[in-house]
């Protein structure tokens, strides 16, 4: 039974002790890492500790020795009950889980035990001889020599938290749920200001997973990913989430060798570029520019869809589609680049956590390309243009639709609703809504053969309180959102709805205001982009299209932007999936733009 129930107890190795250096708490636990494993592997060792109460009153007394006297005490030993000083039977314990600790490769963790007991010093006995050097004249320890080994101290607590922050990597399928816990106490810190220690992990050398393939690696980051809740555009946005999810980005690409900008905010961003060709500075000039979005819309139903599957070709879950399975193949794709080595594409990344919600606060993406005074050459928006959910490779959508919103408010007085005289808000607004769909048709392509045209919707009429009858509004809001193709005139628009609201008593907000776009079809980058998707599928002429929902393309200086991603369905939608063999054709077409846009 004690060997069942109570192993914990036949195993009392102290490692919540403080003051420790790293590779002796790791020695510690390690250390009790092997004396279970003996203890439930060889029915023999350790046989003469019975658990009853002399053992129990040996174990008490010896833990008193060891604290007063530590390597130096002389104990009874716990087996046989003669006397023994701890420094021997730590030594003979040792060698006991030696063959064990060298068949595991778990011998070289044990060093400063191994040490200890060959006459090394314990951490009190370091820490005593060190004090007792400095005592004074009074016997007492100076507050200069307390306070400098108060900050050597949490030195080393910031060098052991960035050492574990950069080695986690390599423990393999481990690794994550240390990633978790790492990029959750950088986010608590980011929150505490006056936190003493700060902390990103160095770049460095990381053994690599081993993947039968590159999907295989691509879809286990996507993974990571969609388990993260990173929730924006709703009443309940996830924020702590969000910045979790920027951290595992920013984390990936830095151990991966690659420059990064962390733009730290409300909604954090991640810009990313491969070092410059003669090792000056940073590129910038003629870039091409990867884009994308870690941020997702709220589960439809419950949280279970922040838990990925697969079924079939699928990849299901929030955010697989839209989209952070693309943004696991920007990062995988960017780490393999930078590994190849010199000389680089120069291809640049920026993921932006605010996408659901239009970008329109820092650090969307018109905020980090003014702080960076970028003008790409080419802006890719890497959002799902396969729309059938099952090509290998999307279209490349050459025009993408804008996005404007703004609300029409009318304004009354707060009364009885029996009373003559007083207004009803929500007849002004609906006369409103037939007015400026009137507008719409005048300046709007809202019907079209070819299914390319503007969209314009009111998503929401808000007038009084439910429930409350007798009390007219004292405000009424219509909401309308208007998704333009690059040929409408929308600045002309504009005007008509603002002449309108003036002359009918209302007033206009005007929340986004975007126009659509459409690239040069002679831009020189769009030429590189087709002709490496061409050459990673065989030849085959990759196919030209238009984007109907807007993305980020809107905001590329000059409207040098295409859509262009992989393929998936039910995108906001509790089927989102992604079409798992789109993967890799669109991996070889980053690599084909690689060579041809050095």
């Amino acid at each position: 039974m004690a060997r069942i129930n109570l192993p914990m107890g036949r195993v009392e190795v102290r490692t919540d002790e403080g003051g420790h250096s790293l590779d002796l708490d790791i020695a510690n636990l390690t250390f009790k890492h092997l004396l279970l494993l003996r203890i439930y592997s060889d029915p023999t060792f350790a046989r003469g500790f019975r658990y009853d109460r002399e053992d129990i009153t040996r174990a008490r007394a010896n833990e008193n020795l060891a604290a007063k006297y530590g390597l130096r005490a002389e104990i009874e030993n716990p087996l046989t009950g003669k006397p023994v000083s701890v420094r021997a039977f730590l030594k003979w314990t040792l060698n006991e889980v030696k063959p064990l600790a060298q068949a595991l490769n778990m011998w070289d963790d044990l060093y400063p035990l191994v040490e200890m007991s060959e006459g090394g010093r314990n951490t009190s006995e370091m820490i005593r001889a060190r004090l007792q050097m400095a005592l004074d004249a009074n016997d007492e320890v100076p507050t200069s020599v307390l306070k400098e080994l108060f900050y050597e101290h949490e030195a080393t607590i910031k060098a052991d938290v960035e050492r574990i922050a950069s080695d986690y990597g390599t423990l393999g399928n481990d690794s994550s749920r240390i990633g978790e816990y790492i990029q959750r106490s950088r986010d608590v810190v980011r929150q505490d200001q006056s936190a003493p220690i700060r902390f990103h992990s160095k770049p460095q050398a990381v053994v690599e997973v081993s993947y039968p393939d590159k999907t295989s690696e691509i879809i286990d980051l996507a993974k990571q990913l969609i388990r993260i809740p990173s929730v924006t555009a709703s009443p309940n946005e996830r924020l702590d989430e969000v910045h979790r999810a920027a951290s595992l980005i920013d984390d990936y690409l830095r151990n991966a060798g690659v420059k990064t900008k962390f733009f730290d905010g409300k909604y954090p961003a991640v810009y990313a570029q491969f070092p410059s060709p003669h090792g000056r500075g940073v590129r910038g000039e003629g870039e091409i520019l990867l884009t994308g979005h870690f941020d997702v819309v709220e589960p439809e139903p419950d949280d279970s869809q922040f838990t990925p599957r697969i079924e079939g070709d699928y990849l299901l879950g929030r955010g697989a589609a839209d989209m952070k399975t693309v943004v696991a193949t920007y990062l995988v794709w960017m780490k393999d680049a930078m590994k190849a080595g010199a000389p680089y594409p120069n291809i640049a990344l920026l993921l932006v956590g605010n996408e659901e919600n239009g970008e329109a606060e820092a650090w969307g993406t018109p905020h980090v390309l003014k702080e960076i005074g970028l003008t790409p050459s080419l802006f890719i928006a890497g959002e799902r243009t396969g729309e059938g959910g099952n090509e290998l490779l999307g279209e490349i959508c050459v025009e993408n639709r804008g996005v404007m919103r703004f609300d029409v408010i009318a304004h009354g007085a707060k009364g009885h609703s029996g009373v003559a005289g007083t207004g009803d808000l929500s007849e002004k607004l609906i006369s409103a809504r037939s007015a400026l769909n009137e507008i719409f048709a005048k300046q709007l392509t809202l019907k079209s053969e070819d299914g390319w045209q503007s969209q314009a919707k009111f998503p929401f009429i808000n007038v009084g309180t439910t429930g409350m009858y007798n009390v007219t509004a004292a405000e009424g809001i219509l909401g309308v959102e208007i998704r333009p193709i690059p040929q409408d005139n929308v600045e002309g628009l504009k005007s008509e709805i603002e002449a309108y609201c003036v002359e009918n008593g209302l007033e206009v907000k005007f929340v986004v205001m975007e126009n659509g776009v459409a690239c040069d079809l002679n831009n020189p980058a769009l030429k590189a982009l087709i002709e490496a998707v061409k050459q990673a599928s065989g030849g085959k002429e990759p196919q030209l299209g238009r984007k109907l929902p807007g993305t980020s393309a809107r905001f590329a200086p000059g409207g040098q932007a295409v859509v262009w991603g992989q393929s998936g369905i039910g995108p906001h939608a509790k089927n989102e999936a992604h079409y798992i063999p789109s993967i890799e054709p669109y991996y070889k077409s980053l690599n084909e733009l690689a060579k041809l846009w050095k």
